[in-house]
């Protein structure tokens, strides 16, 4: 025949299965814990490296936009030039459109 468990007997297996169950949580959430470390590395690597292609595409369009400014630059120089060649032929135009108009 089996003897009752006494009151004090089911505290006292509690009590001892309680460090037991602490350990399991513990050990479970570290467990955890490891994990988001390691989702948190692999997503540092990931923007990393897109902050690395990010700094390429900048550096690129940088150097493209000033390449772009230069020929612009060029452009206008040009044009400009251009326009006081034009400006200075009126100029001798209308001088001479002057004079004939005086020797008449």
């Amino acid at each position: 025949m089996q003897t009752p468990i006494k009151a004090d007997e089911t505290v006292n297996q509690e009590e001892q299965n309680e460090p037991h169950m602490m350990e399991e949580k513990l050990s479970h959430l570290g467990a955890k814990i490891d994990h988001l470390i390691a989702k948190a590395s692999e997503t540092k690597e990931k923007l990393e490296e897109k902050l690395v292609e990010a700094k390429h595409k900048q550096e690129t369009a940088i150097k493209k936009g000033g390449e772009a400014l230069d020929e612009v630059k060029t452009a206008l120089d040009k044009a400009w030039e251009e326009l006081n060649h034009a400006w200075e032929d009126i100029k001798e135009g209308t001088e001479k459109a002057k004079e004939k108009l005086r020797a008449k």
